[in-house]
């Protein structure tokens, strides 16, 4: 399957690497406030307060390799027990993924779940890996009904909505990882491959070579990581859902008895079912009770 126009507007939302950079572009990184690192390939997705470190150090003279790497962020000690330093016999392993351009991004192919083989755009700028509607239909993957959590995504076209779904196993050349966050979302010809794969892996990127290589990292093992997110994003996604709640039901409340107090009260149940759908959700990644609150 090619590159697309339609994949290309999701990429815009998603900020990935744009189609309209030439080949030789370079990556802009950043470090945000909370100590966490970003990449694109778009100047302007970089935050205004981080646009001109970000491309100093983009036009910086490089030295023999174009080789740009990232390793996640690290919380303290005292989050995550001690932390074992790794003896040379401990040494993580080292994928080595050949990827093929598609304008100035990078696309891939994922097996998911073990069975169906996928187009992915390379996409850190994406929290979750984001799989094509049609292919989490072709897995016979629940995208609807009320046992299916949706969320809302702003798009090139407007709002829409998206299932949420946690994927069993994401597989990009030999590396592997398992219960793994993901959007489905429709009109997309490919999937973008986002943190909640590259999480579990400190990565570099060799633009001259084509090659991204990804060495594993012991995050899930110790805990820090749950279904790809760590504890800053879980918390993140309890306090909006409980928001939600105390929001709507003030709204019910308030409203005049009537139409209008039926239709408050049932916006008021949504958001409950949805905090139980992201219970399920997190019960399934085994996250702590405590990255709940």
């Amino acid at each position: 399957m090619g590159w697309t126009q339609k994949t290309a507007r999701w990429l815009v939302v998603f900020a990935v690497l744009a189609a309209t950079l030439p080949v030789s572009a370079e990556i802009y990184r950043w470090v945000d406030a909370s100590g966490k690192m970003h990449f694109t390939q778009d100047l302007a997705k970089v935050p205004m307060r981080y646009r001109a470190d970000s491309k100093a150090r983009a036009d910086a003279p490089k030295a023999d390799s174009p080789v740009q790497h990232y390793t996640p962020s690290l919380p303290p000690a005292s989050l995550s027990g001690r932390r074992k330093q790794p003896d040379a016999a401990e040494k993580m392993k080292t994928h080595h993924i050949r990827v093929q351009r598609a304008g100035a991004s990078m696309r891939v192919m994922v097996r998911i779940n073990g069975e169906l083989d996928v187009p992915f755009i390379i996409d850190t700028g994406a929290t979750d890996v984001v799989l094509p509607m049609s292919a989490a239909k072709q897995l016979g993957l629940a995208v609807d009904g009320p046992d299916v959590r949706m969320t809302t995504v702003q798009t090139a076209n407007g709002l829409t909505q998206a299932a949420v779904l946690m994927l069993d196993s994401v597989v990009l050349g030999s590396a592997r990882v398992e219960t793994v966050s993901s959007l489905a979302l429709p009109g997309m010809d490919e999937g973008l491959l986002g943190l909640s794969f590259f999480n579990h892996f400190t990565y570099s990127i060799d633009t001259s070579r084509g090659v991204v290589s990804l060495t594993e990292n012991d995050l899930a093992a110790e805990g820090v990581l749950r279904g790809g997110r760590n504890e800053s994003r879980w918390k993140l996604q309890f306090q909006s859902a409980y928001h939600q709640i105390s929001s709507t039901e003030s709204l019910a409340k308030s409203a005049p008895f009537g139409r209008d107090r039926v239709k408050a009260e049932a916006r008021h149940e949504q958001a409950v079912e949805r905090l139980r759908l992201l219970e399920d959700e997190a019960d399934d990644a085994r996250v702590p009770f405590r990255w709940r609150n």
